[in-house]
């Protein structure tokens, strides 16, 4: 696959009254490939501040991160049949956060890839929202 990617990324989040969220961001990033790990960065704006994040997915077969840096930070890690820590950091303070993945699927397709995730977020003991998160990456 190309250096230079279309990325598509859609989440869709269920909160405990039955609610859903469904974001979609599209942008270009760039794709690499060192030793088993593939990375994806890209770059995208907050349709109400206007702030710029720098994203980062790194995966491999057993394993998926998540990484944003702004006004806000975080750092996720998915792993099936794990649970694992993360802060989501705002200039108002941490939210502590707890994502326990149950499924992560990824293939490669002609032109692209595509990578599945089905995760809860947790915090203080209570479950926050059952999560799905697709990334679809394309040689532009």
């Amino acid at each position: 696959m190309t250096k230079d990617v279309w990325v598509t990324i859609t989440g869709v989040q269920q909160d405990n009254a039955g609610e859903t969220d469904i974001t979609k961001t599209s942008v270009r990033g760039q794709y690499y490939l060192r030793g088993e790990n593939h990375y994806v960065l890209y770059e995208e704006t907050d349709e109400n501040s206007g702030e710029k994040r720098k994203n980062r997915l790194k995966w491999n077969k057993d394993r998926l991160e998540l990484t944003r840096k702004g006004t806000t930070n975080s750092r996720m890690i998915f792993e099936v049949g794990k649970s694992h820590e993360a802060d989501y950091v705002t200039p108002f303070g941490a939210i502590p956060l707890e994502v326990a993945t149950s499924r992560i699927l990824f293939w490669e397709e002609e032109g692209g890839m595509r990578l599945e995730a089905e995760y809860e977020l947790w915090t203080n003991q209570e479950r926050l929202s059952k999560c799905e998160l697709t990334v679809s990456v394309r040689a532009v």
